[in-house]
């Protein structure tokens, strides 16, 4: 039985209890990595355009639902698409593949290939782009990069569209987490920068 000599003690005692509870330091924060999509291109394959050469506009690519994001994405099964918490893009994938197609594209010495809004310059031809897949595969072992690029190559001056083709690269991952799956991305990015740029020559007006 509480007696009222006991009753402020106790009162103090659970006010403390309470106080201390409040101040305790939480967990400290995780740090979220943040990683890039880069491409280098082979020296002997380097080439600077002449004046001459028509002038390619590379269009801000689109990207399908789910990878407009900055999140890494991943699957474990088909259909389900995931992110994860501590890793990101540094900005969506296809906010760097624009400045990365266009180099790309610049190196072969057939066009002069700019990554500018439309209109901001004139041009005789626009690389359009949608991002269709954009993930870290884990239903397959060992895991997978998957990127899916669909382009179209535009003929200002006429009016028509010169070529379109779909991309598909996988690259097998090295690691089963997400920076094996960046590492992967990036290998996979500079194999569908070097098929493209080869599409773009292929039909060039």
């Amino acid at each position: 039985m509480t007696t009222a000599s006991t009753m402020p003690g106790l009162v103090l005692f659970l006010l403390l209890l309470l106080t201390g509870c409040s101040v305790l330091p939480g967990p400290p924060p995780q740090p979220t990595e943040q990683y890039t999509l880069e491409y280098t291109a082979a020296p002997q394959s380097a080439d600077t355009p002449g004046s001459a050469a028509p002038v390619l506009i590379v269009s801000a690519p689109r990207a399908h639902g789910g990878y407009d994001s900055a999140r890494i994405a991943y699957m474990e099964k088909a259909y389900g698409l995931r992110y994860y918490t501590r890793s990101r893009w540094a900005a969506t994938p296809a906010r760097m593949l624009a400045p990365l197609l266009a180099d790309a594209i610049q190196e072969t010495g057939r066009y002069q290939a700019l990554h500018r809004p439309p209109g901001s310059v004139a041009a005789d031809v626009r690389l359009d782009t949608e991002l269709i897949r954009f993930h870290q595969d884990f239903t397959v072992q060992p895991s997978a990069m998957r990127v899916t690029l669909r382009a179209q190559l535009v003929d200002l001056q006429a009016g028509r569209v010169l070529a379109t083709r779909l991309f598909d690269v996988k690259q097998v991952a090295a690691t089963e987490n997400a920076y094996g799956g960046v590492v992967a991305a990036n290998q996979a990015v500079q194999q569908l920068l070097q098929e493209l740029a080869r599409f773009c020559v292929d039909h060039q007006p």
